[in-house]
């Protein structure tokens, strides 16, 4: 079954353009994985600060070997301490 990801990210101030930056530099080897069917960024026009992942995983197994990976590892750990709030969605298609 397909796994679709939205992941609501809103960076501390001072912390912006570090944030972007590792937003960025994630996205081309999680788009190599196997089992990525999408993985795309997008920054909220309203509220600085804040980014959205659309992803799409063709399976659970996929979306569980792409959060082991080295890159994204990497990537996480980047992150701490300069986040306001990640909020992560799994979602399924209903229709």
């Amino acid at each position: 079954m397909e796994i679709r990801v939205v992941a609501t990210i809103v960076a501390k101030r001072e912390f912006r353009a570090k944030v972007t930056e590792a937003l960025l530099d994630v996205i081309e080897p999680s788009r190599q994985e196997v089992g990525c069917l999408q993985y795309e960024l997008h920054q909220d026009l309203d509220t600085d600060g804040t980014f959205v992942f659309y992803e799409r995983w063709g399976s659970e197994d996929a979306l569980n070997q792409h959060n082991k990976t080295e890159h994204f590892q990497h990537f996480a750990k980047s992150l701490e301490g300069k986040l306001e709030e990640l909020t992560i969605r799994r979602l399924k298609s209903l229709a």
